[in-house]
């Protein structure tokens, strides 16, 4: 993956630094751990690594001392300030338009960013995933963009807008009564992607910023702007370490098989991995152990489920395995 495509609109982040400093928090430690610096305050459109602005979210929550820190920050936060891609959606004539319109253009903020809008009119569905690594932590960031998605569409059709289905890929065991007191409808962790479905119904309501003249002109810019930007290919280890995940809990996550899936010969996957300075069975190493510890430490899943869901035979084979990688067991890793 090129530098470029690494990168994305860092405006939450930014957000975020600002709301830090103005209730007094010192954040001067966190942000050098992400590679920001004092420019990203003053930037008009900052961009920075997304891996950065991940990193940066999960800091706060923990500087603050505050696990739904994210929620609560989207709960006030408009997405306008991604520019472009929201100015699209908001200048549509309705909810569906909106949606339609920010999956179609959602590339010009975050290259990273994949929306499924496949489901939009059959089951009011609104779909999207990153492509990054799965040991990157994005919980606070996902709730951040999901609470602040809705608040925007609210302001912008009626208060009372309620999703059906809100969907987390990530687990969440602790202040779930939060989440459901302001999405309103079921709200879903650890499923297989994340989203918001909306009543049918619901995806004709109108919206107060709808202009059609101004998105004809906006449209045809965005265009020409993911013309401009092209197509970029994913970085392999991030590529490969999603395909273990997917074949994970069947037991299928071989080198020969992740392989395939990525169009790849064993020899010629494993020849490229060792040029990135890694080999298969360290990236499945990792991966076992980052999933494992979000596991025990996000969810109520028993042991034997999460050895299962990595791909262990038995649960000896996974109490062996992570007492090798943190010197406890996970029983023990769960009570701390």
């Amino acid at each position: 993956m090129t530098g470029k495509a690494q990168m994305h609109t860092a405006a939450l982040a930014q957000a975020l630094a600002g709301d830090l400093i103005e209730n007094g928090y010192d954040i001067d430690a966190i942000m050098r751990r992400c590679s920001f610096d004092a420019s990203i305050l003053e930037a008009q459109s900052p961009v920075v690594k997304f891996s950065d602005s991940l990193r940066f979210f999960e800091l706060a929550a923990k500087l603050t001392k505050n696990d739904i820190m994210g929620l609560q920050m989207g709960m006030t936060h408009d997405i306008r300030h991604l520019g472009l891609v929201c100015y699209v959606g908001l200048a549509s004539p309705n909810l569906a338009g909106f949606l339609a319109n920010y999956g179609r253009y959602v590339k010009v903020i975050n290259g990273l960013l994949n929306v499924d809008v496949s489901h939009l009119y059959d089951k009011g569905a609104f779909y999207w995933s990153y492509e990054v690594s799965p040991t990157l932590t994005r919980r606070q960031y996902v709730e951040t963009t999901c609470a602040s998605f809705l608040h925007t569409l609210r302001k912008n059709t009626h208060e009372s807008l309620t999703p059906r289905l809100v969907r987390f890929h990530h687990n969440r065991s602790r202040h779930l009564e939060a989440f459901d007191a302001y999405f309103g409808g079921r709200v879903e962790f650890g499923a297989e992607t994340d989203g918001i479905e909306f009543e049918l119904n619901d995806l004709e309501i109108p919206l107060k910023t709808a202009d059609r003249t101004l998105l004809k002109v906006l449209m045809s810019y965005a265009d020409k702007v993911l013309e401009d930007m092209g197509q970029q290919m994913p970085d392999l280890i991030v590529e490969v370490e999603r395909a273990i995940a997917d074949q994970l809990a069947t037991g299928a996550a071989t080198l020969n098989n992740v392989a395939a899936s990525i169009g790849m010969s064993p020899r010629t996957l494993s020849r490229k991995l060792a040029a990135e300075g890694t080999t298969f069975f360290q990236l499945l190493e990792e991966l076992r152990k980052s999933l494992s510890k979000s596991y025990l430490r996000d969810s109520d899943l028993g042991l034997a489920e999460i050895s299962f869901l990595m791909g262990y035979s038995g649960l000896s084979s996974f109490n062996d395995a992570f007492k090798r990688w943190t010197g406890n067991s996970p029983g023990q890793f769960r009570a701390t």
